[in-house]
């Protein structure tokens, strides 16, 4: 069953890895123990661990101290970059579309909404002054009470001071975009830096990763009509939980005399 030239528990890995997805090992079931698996390979315990280790940082599984190594539970949520936005008028925020759309049940728990320092790299996106004030949107998104993302929204306090909707962590229908079109400062384009990263500690603790998990972090920058950066938000997204999809109409190259 293994293959000699290859590495054992990259092989096992890959084993365990068919089970689950062939539905031999369930979604939110027990892996069998590693002392189990290492009799039925007939390689040594500390394979089956490296293996499992693999499969921690991948996200296929997790440990669950006093339970055991689970079978991921959530399915992977595709997030559209350009569909999100369309449809958010769905639900009160796109995050709570794309996790309704798999039949997950969505949960979003502000950790703050208020004045803040707007920090240095967020003011200068945003066209604010050195020390001009922000209001920060800060939450943590959850699909069937896991952890999926943080998201970390910044807009211009100078607009959304009086705005008390804004102020709350139910903002009504449409979200924050649909009361910064009432106000006269609706969104109409937005661009998004990506990059990966591993969590930072903090990170980690709030989205339950290992410390070899890596994350997406996503700058999304929303314009108005008049170009005018109207917000920043910033989302830290498990790599293992999303796939982003970024759709665009072709456009053929100018040719210029």
């Amino acid at each position: 069953m293994i293959e000699t030239p290859r590495s054992q528990y990259g092989q096992i890995a890959e084993l365990i890895r068919g089970r689950i997805q062939d539905g031999t090992y369930p979604a939110g079931s027990l892996l069998p123990s590693e002392d189990r698996l290492a009799e039925e390979l007939r390689v040594s315990r500390v394979t089956v661990n490296r293996a499992v280790g693999l499969l921690r940082s991948s996200g296929d599984v997790k440990v669950r101290r006093g339970t055991g190594t689970v079978v991921r539970s959530l399915p992977r949520i595709h997030r559209d970059a350009q569909a999100r936005y369309a449809a958010r008028q769905e639900g009160s925020g796109a995050g709570e579309v794309e996790v309704g759309k798999l039949s997950l049940k969505s949960r979003t728990e502000y950790r703050q909404i208020g004045r803040t320092t707007t920090p240095p790299a967020v003011a200068q996106t945003l066209g604010l002054r050195k020390g001009e004030a922000s209001l920060l949107r800060s939450r943590v998104l959850y699909a069937n009470d896991e952890p999926t993302q943080i998201a970390d929204s910044y807009l211009p306090w100078s607009i959304t001071k009086d705005c008390k909707p804004l102020m709350q962590a139910d903002a009504g229908k449409g979200g924050s975009y649909g009361r910064l079109a009432e106000l006269g400062h609706g969104p109409v384009r937005f661009t998004e830096d990506v990059s990966i990263r591993m969590p930072s500690e903090k990170e980690q603790r709030t989205l339950d990763l290992d410390a070899s998990q890596p994350v997406f972090e996503i700058w999304h920058v929303a314009y108005t009509a008049e170009d005018r950066p109207i917000e920043v938000c910033i989302h830290v997204m498990p790599g293992h939980v999303w796939t982003l999809r970024y759709g665009w109409d072709d456009q053929p190259a100018s040719t210029g005399r």
